[in-house]
């Protein structure tokens, strides 16, 4: 059996940050609007689903390091049928080869970039209609010695 290193795991929502917070204040006016007294905006918030980050996830990408020489992805998605929000969710493995890249062991680090950046990407056009929040990798990956990490 071959050894796997997991690297980075990156969430997959419903949708952005921003379509959700507009779905959420117009969920909002629109019972308040229609209510003599209106209702206190943050029980409002808390019955349509809370805050977008951790409530809205459908799903994560696992990146991993798969033998000596391979990159995957794996893609864990919600079980339902349609993706709405809830708070009930249970994760189920959809793919374990999602995406897959061979490097050699004479790669750079901007080889290796490349190629895990190549990673993502692929899985995120895989993922159509869906927001895959990429910014902690984006902000991490040129700082990592991929070189290094990948060969040991």
């Amino acid at each position: 059996m071959f050894k796997t290193k997991s690297l980075f795991e990156i969430p997959v929502y419903r949708i952005s940050r921003q379509e959700y917070y507009e779905e959420r204040n117009n969920y909002v006016s629109n019972i308040n609007s229609k209510l003599i007294c209106p209702l206190d905006t943050k029980f409002l918030h808390d019955q349509y689903g809370g805050d977008w980050e951790y409530n809205e996830i459908i799903g994560f990408i696992k990146l991993f390091q798969y033998g000596g020489n391979q990159l995957r992805c794996e893609y864990h998605e919600t079980i339902a049928k349609r993706k709405i929000r809830t708070r009930t969710k249970v994760f189920a493995k959809v793919s374990d080869k999602y995406c897959e890249r061979k490097f050699s062991n004479n790669c750079s680090n901007n080889d290796l970039i490349k190629i895990v950046k190549d990673c993502i990407d692929h899985c995120t056009v895989r993922l159509k209609k869906r927001y895959v929040d990429v910014e902690i990798f984006s902000n991490m990956v040129e700082h990592i010695s991929w070189d290094v990490l990948l060969k040991k």
